[in-house]
């Protein structure tokens, strides 16, 4: 089977294909307030300590840091250092508000997440994430 089919052969809009893109862009990734103690906890450090190190306060949000080509700082040689804790906004991916409400989102997102189908139309993908939803029921 290749990438982007389904078992009934449909076509899918979305795969993740665990290539890390979805992990660059600075300001991209960001915790709140109660997701920090999980994520502090899987690098044995308090919350405290693992905003010094590794977020920008901004509001109530905590933005992740990115290194100096735009990759998230927690990204390691075998992924997410926070995997089982990542935040709430990289476990969306990329079923997030802009790219469901905007076709022309969706189309930039195909451009840069090779998980994305670029034949899929933004119908397809809403129905995906419709059918994914009913999943999770």
């Amino acid at each position: 089977m290749t990438n982007h089919e389904q078992k009934n052969s449909r076509p899918l809009a979305f795969e993740c294909l665990r290539c890390s893109q979805c992990c660059t862009g600075e300001g991209a990734a960001w915790l709140l307030r109660e997701e920090l103690p999980a994520a502090a906890a899987l690098l044995d450090l308090a919350p405290e300590a693992f905003v010094e190190l590794y977020c920008r306060r901004r509001g109530e949000k905590y933005e992740i840091i990115c290194d100096e080509n735009g990759v998230c700082i927690l990204l390691g040689p075998d992924g997410c250092r926070i995997h089982q804790a990542k935040p709430r906004i990289c476990r969306a991916w990329p079923w997030l508000g802009a790219m469901l409400k905007n076709a022309s989102a969706f189309e930039e997102a195909k451009l840069v997440c090779p998980g994305i189908n670029p034949q899929a139309s933004h119908a397809e993908f809403l129905a995906q994430y419709e059918a994914e939803k009913q999943k999770e029921k």
